[in-house]
């Protein structure tokens, strides 16, 4: 596990986080993470829990009234929202921002410490329970907001004049006294999770969320400055806020899938270059012997095949390209009717009979009577013939491969096992990606695009069924899927 696995969103980017479900204090079944940042967590853990009594004891002895009340709810609703929709802003490399922050930090000033701290201790420990994180993490993620609210409100408070000048620079030094008590815990945690320097690791944290400390400084004052004026004043706020927050998000959405489009058009160029110049290197060096030498007619036939095999390498490299390209615009076309899923898998597993290796054997078990399937006969081929191909080309040692065909509950499943290199378990969940290959450096000496079984997956699912794969690395794999069963015609 690495350094980016304990780490998670705060209100300024990352806090910690630890990925444990067990019990989380007896040492010695806690990760090693865990243990590095206990120098950090428990002083951290421990601040937070004596703020909240502090803060739960001054309530007590002094209650506060109907309309305090009122408005501390109101912003604790606030803060609720907010650091459950945090923000991904563009720019900012240790994660995403959550605006709690101005939420916190506007209680701090207008009603103190005390209110802060609950406002804070609430806000982290009640979405913290909601996503089910571990206890560590939650009781750290919650120190850390007590910790800041109450820094917060503590500098707010040393200007407690009413007048405009004041709260404005009380709502400006409550935000930096959280963002700087934030800065120095997360620094310090990270720093130990990661074995660096303290002081670059602050640093680097600092320069990377300064734009948004300032962003949410700004709207803090704005809060309070409306606040002091009339609390109902400051919900014309909220509106803005709203469609703000929606757009960051949507603009930081449009920005990912740019970013998707821009490295899968790099990668297309890599794959489909590496894969082009194998058979058109074979194509050339057999076309250049074929001009410039007289040779035996034996040798003459076995660069022709070479030349018409390479030709049809390049013509399924092309096909695969295109297919792709119609599927992922949702262009593809299909002509579903009742079909004999047995005869397509026999007419594929014949087709496959002259790839076959030596020491490769093809079985075909087909269920007796079995009912036709709601599919495109041209695509239900096309499928049985990429999933049997793979096969054969990740059995490089040889074995058995078994195409199945058989009824299960109201569909028809189609099977193809094979024994030979299997797929990491976390390969399994990418393995139908666009350009993914089990082998991508051929270190095995299997080459492909990677679009194989992303368009058998695409043209499953446009048949109206469902594809998936059960492997084991070293065991071999089982791709299946299944088809409705054909409506019975009245």
């Amino acid at each position: 596990m690495g350094a980016k696995d304990i780490i998670d969103k705060g209100p300024y980017g990352s806090r910690f986080r630890s990925l444990h479900r067990g019990s989380m204090w007896r040492s010695d079944i806690l990760p090693v993470e865990t243990k590095q940042t206990w120098p950090v967590v428990l002083p951290v853990a421990a601040a937070g829990a004596a703020a909240t009594t502090a803060a739960v004891l001054a309530w007590a002895a002094d209650w506060p009234s109907g309309s305090t009340l009122a408005g501390v709810a109101g912003l604790l609703v606030a803060s609720l929202l907010a650091e459950a929709v945090p923000l991904p802003l563009e720019g900012v490399t240790v994660s995403t921002t959550s605006l709690a922050i101005v939420f916190i930090v506007a209680t701090a000033t207008i009603y103190g410490w005390a209110e802060a701290a609950l406002v804070g201790f609430l806000t982290v420990a009640l979405v913290e329970a909601e996503r089910r994180r571990p206890l560590t993490r939650a009781i750290f993620n919650t120190g850390v907001y007590v910790c800041s609210a109450v820094a917060a409100g503590v500098a707010a408070g040393l200007w407690g004049d009413d007048d405009l000048g004041s709260l404005v620079l009380g709502g400006f030094l409550g935000a930096a006294a959280f963002y700087a008590v934030n800065m120095l815990l997360l620094a310090a945690v990270i720093a130990r999770l990661r074995r660096t320097s303290y002081i670059p690791t602050l640093r680097k944290h600092v320069a990377t969320t300064g734009l948004p400390f300032l962003v949410i400084a700004s709207l803090t004052v704005t809060i309070v400055v409306l606040w002091d004026r009339s609390p109902f004043v400051s919900i014309v706020v909220v509106g803005p806020l709203i469609m703000i927050a929606l757009y960051e998000r949507w603009l930081h959405r449009a920005l990912e899938r740019l970013r998707e489009f821009d490295r899968l058009k790099d990668e297309f160029i890599a794959v489909i270059s590496h894969e082009l110049r194998t058979p058109l290197t074979s194509v050339y060096g057999a076309a250049v012997t074929l001009q410039k030498r007289e040779m035996r007619d034996e040798m003459r036939e076995t660069l022709l095949a070479i030349v018409s095999d390479e030709s049809a390498r390049l013509a399924r490299l092309l096909d695969d390209a295109l297919s792709a390209s119609r599927l992922d615009a949702k262009q593809e076309r299909f002509e579903i009717g009742p079909t004999d899923g047995a005869e397509v898998a026999r007419a594929a597993a014949e087709a496959a009979q002259t790839r076959l290796s030596a020491g490769l054997e093809l079985d075909l078990a087909l269920e007796p009577n079995l009912p036709p399937v709601a599919a495109d006969e041209d695509k239900l081929r096309q499928v049985l013939v990429n999933l049997t191909e793979n096969a054969i080309k990740y059995s490089p040692d040889g074995g058995r491969i078994e195409i199945a065909v058989n009824r299960q509950h109201g569909v028809v499943r189609f099977s193809v096992r094979d024994e030979g290199i299997g797929i990491a378990q976390d390969e399994q969940a990418h393995i139908f990606e666009r350009f993914h290959r089990v082998d991508p450096n051929m270190t095995r000496g299997v080459g492909g695009t990677g679009l194989g079984l992303y368009i058998c997956q695409e043209l499953v699912e446009g048949m109206n069924g469902r594809m998936w794969v059960t492997s084991r690395e070293g065991a071999g794999s089982t791709f299946s899927f299944e088809l409705p069963v054909a409506a019975a015609r009245g």
